[in-house]
């Protein structure tokens, strides 16, 4: 003689409805995880054009400037990450214009060439924080601080004519 053993409707409908709930919990955990991998996919990627310095902004447009002799025209900028600035003078009416670009605070660097009717440079730019490791007296490293640069970079096109004006097309790109 077997004896069947009957399950009761409730723990049927029971172990349904818990059923229900987990592949709902399921999907929707695969949907949350899903669009943060995707959004983090996309950070990675943002990221790994930064370091290969794959990115460029454009600081200044075609723009033409007239300075008086000896004087320059000046573009201050707050850059967001480590990369270079492109300087191009697409034309000069003076054989003596130059590009100079400085920033300092924790870095100092100030530079000058001069590109005369025209030319490009390429300038780097080390920001943002650095770190720097602190040394004790006997050389060994103590430890390690940022130091914030003031974030700031000023670009100048000027020239260094002793006499009349000079008029000079610009234009600026900073690549990070």
């Amino acid at each position: 003689m077997s004896e069947k053993k009957m399950v009761s409707r409730n723990v049927v409908i029971l172990v349904a409805v818990i059923s229900i709930a987990l592949a709902v919990g399921l999907i929707g955990a695969v949907i949350l995880y899903a669009s943060q991998i995707s959004s983090l996919n996309s950070k990675v990627s943002d990221l790994t054009e930064i370091a290969n310095l794959d990115r460029s902004t454009l600081w200044v447009n075609t723009t033409t400037v007239t300075q008086t002799a000896n004087d320059y025209t000046s573009w201050s900028f707050s850059p967001s990450y480590a990369g270079y600035a492109v300087v191009f003078v697409l034309s000069s009416t003076s054989n003596s214009t130059y590009i100079r670009v400085s920033y300092s605070d924790g870095i100092v660097y100030n530079n000058s060439v001069t590109v005369g009717t025209g030319g490009t440079v390429a300038f780097p730019v080390v920001f943002p924080p650095i770190k720097i490791a602190s040394s004790d007296i006997s050389g060994n490293a103590a430890s390690s601080t940022t130091s914030f640069p003031s974030s700031t970079i000023e670009i100048r096109v000027g020239n260094t004519d002793t006499v009349g004006n000079a008029t000079e097309t610009v234009k600026i790109f900073y690549d990070y």
